[in-house]
C-alpha cells in the first residue's frame, strides 16, 4: 500500500473517529457530508463549535490530529484557539501534544540547535511534540515583508529537541502527514 493510500485510509478513520465525537446524530450526519461533498473546512467548523458548545472532552493526541487536519484544509489560524481551548480529557495519558503558545513562538532554526542551510532565512515554528521521545514537529514558515510569517508553511520538520547531533528530517510542505506520522511513530 503506498503513502497516499496509507494517508486516505489513515484520514477516513480519523474523521470517522471525530464524527463519533459528535453530541447527535444530525451533527455526525452533517459533519460526514461535509468531508463527503468537499467542504472539510465546513466540517472543521461544525465540529470545533460543538466540541466547545457541549464541552466534550478530547485527549490530546485528537487534539493535535484536528490541529494537523485543519492545516491541511487551510483552517489552523482560524481554528487553533478553539483546538486549544477544547476541554482536555482527564483520563488522557497519551504522548503527543500541542505545544503551548509560549513555547510555539518563530525562531530562526540556530536558535534550537538547527543547521540546516535549505532552512537558511526561514522561521522554525515548534508545533506538536512527543513526550516519551522528546521529537518536535514544527512548521517551517518564510517571513513576508510586513513582518508576519507566510501563510503557508514552506516545509515541516522533525527533530529530537534533546539529541545534541542536530539530526532532524525535513518534509516538504505537501508532505504533513508523513511529517505528524513520523512524530506519531516513536521509537
Amino acid at each position: 500500500m503506498g503513502s497516499g493510500n496509507r494517508y486516505e485510509a489513515y484520514e477516513d478513520d480519523l474523521w470517522e473517529r471525530l464524527a463519533r465525537l459528535l453530541p447527535s446524530a444530525e451533527d455526525t450526519e452533517n459533519f460526514r457530508d461535509c468531508r463527503e461533498s468537499g467542504h472539510q473546512e465546513a466540517g472543521l467548523w461544525i465540529l470545533m463549535q460543538r466540541l466547545l458548545e457541549h464541552q466534550i472532552p478530547i485527549n490530546d493526541r485528537t487534539r493535535a490530529e484536528i490541529e494537523i487536519l485543519a492545516e491541511q484544509w487551510g483552517e489552523r489560524l482560524a481554528r487553533h484557539d478553539q483546538i486549544a481551548a477544547c476541554v482536555r480529557d482527564s483520563t488522557d495519558y497519551g504522548s503527543i501534544r500541542l505545544l503551548p503558545d509560549d513555547r510555539a513562538t518563530p525562531v530562526h532554526p540556530s536558535q534550537i540547535g538547527i543547521t540546516d542551510a535549505a532552512l537558511t532565512g526561514l522561521l522554525v515554528v515548534p508545533w506538536l511534540e512527543c513526550l516519551r521521545c522528546g521529537r518536535v514537529l514544527a512548521r517551517v514558515h518564510a517571513q513576508e515583508p510586513w513582518g508576519d510569517l507566510s501563510y503557508l508553511a514552506t516545509h515541516y520538520i522533525v527533530w529530537h529537541r534533546t539529541a545534541s547531533d542536530g539530526s532532524l528530517e525535513t518534509f516538504d510542505e505537501p508532505d504533513l502527514h508523513s511529517a505528524f506520522e513520523l512524530l506519531m511513530n516513536c521509537a
